[in-house]
């Protein structure tokens, strides 16, 4: 196979450019969000202890969560500094917990509804459209598109709420919400891992649920014009048997799909913050919003930034691997 390294070094310079750029935005976005964090760290002092604060505790304060107010060029390189170094700041609403802390514990919590929920979503989904594709016009086809729309045009939330009231407080088949249970020993052992998997089925199911459509609609309009394609016909003209032909018109409709898996990966990493407040799963979601109603920039930058990233990530793997598999985008760019 031949490594286009024109392509991957045009590719990969693009990504830094990006990288930048969203990290400038990064630290421009959360300042732009009304209010002081400061006056909120001093009024929950005041609130919490009561009496005064000294302005000297206050301003030793204020150095320890970063806020300041140096000019923004100023901040802005202390920002990227940090960054570079790998300090992501001290929360202010959970004080003193660093952010890298409080991510290192709320992402793999995250991650384990997000992969676990697209993963199965995306082979479903593109399952059930290269199926509807395939017998399009049909009854079949019908129902599964209406169902699919449906299900893409329903909202999250909504849907959380259902689930929760019918399988939850209802029937009682599933905890209310939570990550494991009390009883069990956190740890790589079987009881704590059937747990694990026993709290995220409610939430899980919700993602799948209302991500399913998206999947199956795109497929579907990706293979019917591949089917129609004259490799197709050739394929077919040489002896191909229907359901090879049907393969191959299936491994070039899932291109754009791919693409989208990757892009999907990453944003509903931040996507699943409605979801995990209403299970009260404590992912990043959880802190986000916890974030946002504190104005704890520290926070609120860490989690926009693990998000830029796994986004940018993703696009990225996905491109070099086209530059890989189809020839066509790789000439096109040299």
């Amino acid at each position: 196979m031949i490594i286009p390294y024109k392509y991957i070094l045009k590719k990969t310079a693009a990504f830094v450019a990006v990288l930048y750029g969203a990290i400038t935005l990064n630290f421009i976005l959360p300042r732009l969000i009304p209010g002081d964090p400061a006056e909120t760290v001093y009024s929950t002092i005041i609130r919490e202890g009561g009496g005064s604060v000294s302005p000297r505790y206050l301003h030793q304060l204020a150095a320890e969560y970063g806020i300041s107010n140096a000019p923004m060029y100023v901040q802005y390189y202390n920002y990227l500094v940090d960054l570079a170094h790998g300090n992501l700041g001290i929360s202010v609403a959970f004080f003193p917990e660093p952010v890298s802390y409080i991510l290192y514990h709320a992402l793999p919590w995250t991650l384990l509804l997000v992969i676990s929920s697209i993963a199965i979503s995306f082979f479903v989904g593109n399952r059930m459209g290269r199926y509807a594709g395939i017998h399009r016009n049909s009854i079949k086809d019908l129902s599964m598109d209406m169902f699919a729309m449906f299900m893409a045009s329903f909202p999250a939330f909504v849907l959380a709420f259902i689930v929760l009231d019918i399988f939850a407080l209802d029937i009682k088949l599933f905890p209310i919400g939570g990550a494991y249970s009390i009883y069990v020993n956190p740890g790589f052992n079987i009881p704590f891992i059937i747990s694990v998997i026993y709290h995220a089925v409610l939430p899980v199911l919700t993602i799948i649920l209302t991500s399913l459509g998206g999947w199956e609609l795109g497929m579907r309009n990706n293979i019917i014009p591949n089917i129609n394609s004259d490799f197709i016909s050739y394929s077919e003209n040489l002896g191909f048997k229907k359901y090879q032909v049907n393969q191959i018109a299936y491994r070039n409709a899932i291109l754009p799909n791919l693409t989208g898996f990757a892009m999907s990966v990453g944003l509903s990493v931040s996507g699943v913050i409605i979801e995990e407040s209403i299970f009260s799963y404590p992912g990043v979601g959880l802190y986000m919003i916890t974030a946002i109603d504190d104005l704890d920039y520290p926070l609120i930058q860490g989690i926009f930034l693990m998000v830029i990233i796994a986004v940018l990530v993703g696009n990225f793997i996905v491109d070099i691997l086209y530059g890989f598999f189809d020839p066509r985008i790789r000439q096109e760019s040299e």
